[in-house]
């Protein structure tokens, strides 16, 4: 039979070891929940940092200034007598910093 002294050590030891377990659950288990924030297509983002985006609008070509949702002007330039890579291109959207640039992308495409 155990003496009182050697019962006590193992309750204490035991309810030690179980406060630990728990503890360690309650961390793990109950750790804050940080939201990750949405994702961004790349496209948007590099539209977002140029000042004109060219992109495909209702069969044409068509620029888009710092709004994204209507386009600026309309070219008659059709998308579909453009290579597929062009097409894939104007679809994500072809940035430029000024009209110039803006300019040249539709040059190429009307030549």
């Amino acid at each position: 039979m155990m003496n009182k002294t050697t019962l006590r050590t193992l309750i204490i030891g035991g309810g030690v070891v179980l406060l630990g377990i728990i503890l360690i659950l309650c961390f793990t288990l109950l750790k804050p929940v940080v939201p990750t924030p949405p994702t961004v297509p790349e496209s948007s983002i590099a539209a977002a940092q140029s000042k004109y985006t060219l992109r495909e609008y209702q069969g044409k070509i068509a620029l888009y200034g710092s709004d994204l949702t209507e386009p600026e002007e309309v070219f008659e330039i059709y998308t579909d007598t453009l290579p597929e890579m062009d097409i894939l291109r104007l679809q994500e959207g072809i940035t430029a910093d000024s009209l110039e640039e803006a300019q040249a992308y539709l040059d190429d495409f009307d030549s």
